[in-house]
């Protein structure tokens, strides 16, 4: 599980549609921008609406060969195109600078999946502008970084999601279900590893 999409079913966006915008647009992103397009796809009311990269993009970079969905490639104008924002959309859904994307009224949360020292300043220059958040792990690089987009979320109002993808995969609600049920006995131990 990538994007958890129950948490956008929760925001209200302008004309009831949840406009997300990507901060960040390499092979990490590529996902995200999956689930939001697939979402739309079905009917759902998000709308892939910014992306935002520093690199113009490759569009033969993260094609899987079996893709049946034609997706278009990493990067900034691959992800446009991926995206359906036209190519003639303008700075404040297609551009280099996130500050642009940010400054955009239009959109209602942004998704961060850039290289680790951008995450904080990032969302709480997003919250800043009133917009929620979905960041990627980690959520900083230090302990006051984080101290300082957990005040931003407060003091804002605003929503913020990392995405630690494996603590929202329902095998962990059925395998604690199971334990809990008694199913699978007395655990006397138990190993994990990083």
């Amino acid at each position: 599980m990538n994007l958890p999409a129950v948490n956008y079913a929760r925001i209200e966006g302008a004309n009831a549609k949840t406009r997300v915008a990507f901060l960040g647009t390499g092979g990490r992103c590529q996902q995200h921008i999956d689930v939001i397009v697939d979402l739309r796809d079905e009917g759902q009311p998000v709308d892939p609406f910014a992306v935002c990269d520093v690199w113009d993009g490759d569009e033969t970079l993260g094609k899987r060969n079996n893709d049946k969905k034609n997706r278009t490639g990493r990067g900034l104008y691959p992800s446009a195109k991926t995206c359906g924002i036209p190519a003639d959309a303008g700075k404040g859904r297609i551009s280099k600078d996130y500050r642009t994307i940010i400054d955009n009224k239009d959109v209602d949360v942004v998704c961060i999946a850039t290289p680790d020292h951008w995450h904080a300043k990032m969302a709480i220059d997003a919250m800043e502008r009133g917009k929620d958040v979905y960041m990627e792990k980690p959520m900083t690089k230090t302990i006051q970084e984080a101290i300082m987009v957990v005040d931003a979320a407060v003091k804002y109002g605003r929503t913020v999601t990392v995405g630690v993808q494996s603590m929202a995969d329902p095998t962990w609600q059925a395998a604690l279900e199971y334990i809990q049920a008694g199913k699978l006995g007395h655990v006397m131990q138990g190993t994990t590893s990083y």
